[in-house]
């Protein structure tokens, strides 16, 4: 099952074949995996011209065109990628006989001219003769100093570094065919010298390329070739360097995993078509680029490519490949034979191609392949696969675009325009939307605008927090409170066991009966939490003392005196809170303010008026601070040192409330140690305990009096806290909120000093920007220019019925944009 030729470069028709029916065996028509999906022409074109070529449709062609204006346009990146199609195959695969018989171009085939950078080739059909541009696509520079052999994770082309910004370099414009090889190496050796100018390698120097050293002997930059020519196919393709396993000397050893890395580059985007490149002289198996195709799971996405069919020696391994039964690939095999003499011109390779699979056994026992075989063939089915390709991932193409333009507008939002000579226009509307922001944002009214809203919760806070730390009266004296002994084996029911109804719930703590106070809910912050108690608890013989010492002596009456005596004592705590009250309505302004000025100021931000409007803005907050502190000092020094209450009748009121609870809580907690004494079970109906308790009689308390003083004042204490929680809101409010929108939009504009003579002058000062900022923003209007360009380029192509005049408007697009680059 072999055959053999006795001049490889010989016509077909002197191959000679073992017979055909040896193949047949291994040929299946009905199991052909790719038959019925072949994207082929159905029968070899014995003369291969027009008609072959022009089965990709108008509107076929001009979606190839746009992919290819797209990605000269500059807009792939790690999330945009566009169609493709890589070739690719390990070194001396007929890579290089395979690119000529596509592009109808002959590449440098001498010793030491492998392709050593990738070259990308675009075809397109025109109506003028033919013509070849050549350019140099550069995106990577050439840098030694983290070490030559160097190839990490994050850096995996070694001494390559990827450019902010690619670059599009017109090499040489070509109108002969003979011109392309000598084209090619020059702009190779211009690649390969990346500190050298490639004005160095044109034709009209006096370089002599035969003898020039190449101190880079692989580059990630591209030579591109814009191949135009009539009845062209519009094909676009990456010819990639030959996968290498082993270098030439050893300390260039990197370079095999460099070259490997690079073409994983390439071929690992999902939009990327491939074509892997197999000479039928070898063995499949030993493809290292086929081992790449397989590493990366793109086996579904690469049409395979057997080259020098002429020179077989065993059919069989390869008629398994053709019949999907060894190694699949998703678009199946296809056969080329190319002439590797470079004196052969296009035109009679393809006719000896054709003359070859027209013999045994290609017409015989592999006839069900003839639509896989053949240049042409290749070419139509590359075309279909490139067309279907870019109609399926146009939609998500225009969706990352569209999501790559959002993000360049959140970033140009960030960075200023270049300061001109309207700098003090700019700037006076920037105080001004800064005025109105700090005045809505302090106002409130809205969920955007919260600062009111939140401070209005902290100061409820704050009046709760009053309430709570409110003096406690430990109703027993410690005679009356009568201690269990630890051996006792009464069983006690305390009151807190007591089955209570829902009128009223008796406290179990030694102090006033929660009835006595308001439930105050639940805190809407967490700025007191040290203020959840009573700040301290009197004693009955401490509040009869304090009684006596006001009357000069035991006493039988409560002295007006032991109120407000009692009453200083128990607001002394209210400093605290107080100012925890002023310190945390301050953070709250401040935050308020200077979210504004970032906000309003955002593309400034590295401005001397971003730093100054923040500076001043603060010093005029932490002088208002102080202020308030100062006012709310003295509201509570004349809390705590007058005692004033006008409102008589409420203030009885609410002692005689007062009075009749202590009383009441006194006798409850009696009873209680009554019953413990005498080792009583008390009920636990509610009823029947509040019998029991009525029915006691302690006769005439000896603590009646020091009650009294307590509920005076702790009704003193309600209307004090009330006027003082008023007071200090009052304070804060038109300090840190009111005078806040009026004053300090003032004190900006006096800061700043734009209101003297020097005005302009001074703000292009304030709004100078860094270098660097500039220049990003620069990149990122050329960018934003780049993308809009291309969404305008695709809005009709995802749903693309045809030709119109927007593929004539596309290119004209395209010429101005790259003519407005070059001015620049």
């Amino acid at each position: 099952m072999a055959f053999h030729v006795a001049n490889p470069y010989a016509s077909a028709q002197s191959s000679t074949w073992e017979s055909a029916a040896d193949l047949q065996d291994l040929v299946h028509v009905s199991s052909l995996p790719h038959r019925d999906a072949s994207p082929a022409t159905t029968h070899l074109d014995p003369m291969p011209g027009v008609e072959s070529i022009n089965l990709m449709t108008k509107d076929m062609r001009a979606l190839v065109k746009k992919i290819q204006d797209l990605r000269h346009l500059g807009i792939e990146d790690s999330k945009i990628a566009l169609p493709k199609i890589c070739v690719v195959g390990d070194q001396s695969t007929g890579k290089s006989s395979l690119i000529e018989g596509m592009s109808e171009i002959q590449v440098p085939r001498s010793a030491g001219t492998c392709t050593r950078c990738p070259m990308e080739i675009n075809l397109s059909d025109s109506d003028q003769p033919w013509k070849c541009e050549v350019k140099l696509s550069c995106s990577y520079t050439y840098s030694t100093k983290n070490g030559l052999r160097k190839i990490t994770k994050a850096n995996k082309l070694g001494p390559w570094y990827q450019m902010t910004e690619a670059e599009d370099i017109p090499f040489l414009t070509l109108n002969s065919k003979d011109q392309v090889q000598d084209a090619i190496k020059r702009a190779q050796l211009a690649i390969l010298n990346p500190h050298k100018n490639p004005v160095e390698f044109l034709p009209s120097s006096s370089m002599n390329i035969d003898d020039a050293s190449t101190p880079v002997k692989f580059s990630p930059n591209v030579v591109r070739l814009d191949i135009s020519a009539p009845h062209f196919p519009n094909l676009a393709f990456y010819d990639l360097p030959g996968v290498i396993s082993q270098a030439e000397h050893d300390e260039e050893a990197y370079l095999v995993t460099l070259v490997e890395n690079l073409v994983k580059h390439y071929v690992a985007q999902r939009n990327c078509i491939i074509l892997l490149t197999l000479p039928m002289t070898d063995d499949a198996t030993n493809s290292s680029a086929a081992r790449i195709v397989r590493e990366i799971k793109a086996t579904d996405r690469t049409l395979g490519v057997l080259t020098k069919p002429d020179r077989v020696e065993d059919i069989a391994q390869w008629a398994d490949l053709l019949t999907g039964h060894k190694f699949q690939l998703g678009h199946g095999y296809y056969v080329v034979r190319n002439n590797p003499n470079p004196n052969v011109g296009h035109r009679q390779a393809r006719i000896e191609e054709t003359q070859f699979f027209s013999s045994h056994p290609w017409t015989t026992a592999l006839a069900p392949f003839q639509p896989r075989l053949g240049t042409h063939n290749l070419q139509n089915a590359l075309s279909r696969l490139l067309i279907d390709q870019i109609k399926d991932c146009l939609p998500e193409v225009q969706l990352r675009i569209r999501e790559k333009a959002l993000r360049i507008d959140e970033e140009l939002r960030e960075l200023p325009e270049p300061v001109n000579q309207n700098s003090f226009y700019v700037l006076c509307t920037k105080l001004q939307e800064l005025k109105s922001g700090i005045a809505a944002c302090l106002e409130g009214g809205s969920k955007d605008m919260p600062a009111l809203k939140l401070w209005n919760r902290i100061a409820k806070d704050f009046a709760s927090a009053i309430q709570r730390t409110k003096p406690d009266l430990r109703l027993l004296t410690d005679e009356e409170d009568f201690k269990i002994d630890d051996e006792s084996d009464c069983e006690i029911t305390d009151a807190k066991a007591v089955k209570q109804t829902p009128k009223r719930k008796l406290s179990s703590q030694e102090g006033i009966d929660a009835a006595s106070t308001k439930t105050l809910g639940c805190d809407y912050t967490q700025h007191f939490q040290d203020f959840t108690k009573p700040e301290r608890t009197f004693e009955l013989e401490e509040i009869r003392s304090i009684n006596e010492d006001c009357s000069s002596g035991p006493t039988a009456h409560v002295h007006p005196k032991a109120v407000e005596r009692v009453h200083r004592l128990s607001v002394s705590h209210w400093e605290l809170p107080m100012r925890t009250f002023v310190d945390v309505t301050f953070k709250q302004v401040r935050k308020a303010v200077l979210a504004q000025v970032k906000l309003v100021l955002v593309a400034h931000q590295e401005t001397e008026l971003y730093r100054q409007v923040s500076d001043i803005s603060d010093k005029f907050l932490e002088q208002m601070k102080e202020n308030v502190h100062m006012e709310a000092g003295k509201l509570y020094t004349l809390e705590s040192t007058e005692f004033i209450a006008n409102d008589r009748e409420a203030l009885q009121k609410d002692g005689a409330v007062y009075y009749s609870e202590l009383k009441k809580t006194r006798k409850e907690k009696k009873a209680i140690n009554h019953f413990r004494s005498r080792g009583v079970q008390v009920s636990t109906d509610r009823a029947k305990y509040e019998k029991a308790i009525e029915a006691l009689d302690f006769g005439c308390d000896p603590f009646t009096n020091e009650l009294k003083l307590m509920a005076a004042a702790h009704a003193h204490y309600k209307v004090a806290s009330c006027r003082f929680v008023d007071q200090i809101c009052m304070v804060i409010r038109s300090n840190m909120f009111t005078e806040c929108k009026k004053s300090l939009f003032k004190e900006i504009e006096k800061g700043l000093g734009i209101c003297e003579a020097d005005a302009s002058y001074r703000c292009l000062q304030l709004m100078a920007d860094d270098s660097e900022r500039l220049q990003r923003r620069e990149f990122l209007l050329k960018e934003q220019e780049k993308l809009e360009l291309a969404l305008k380029w695709l809005g009709s192509a995802v749903a693309y019925n045809g030709p119109s005049d927007e593929d004539v408007e596309m290119s004209q697009d395209q010429e101005t944009y790259i003519k407005t680059a070059e001015d620049d």
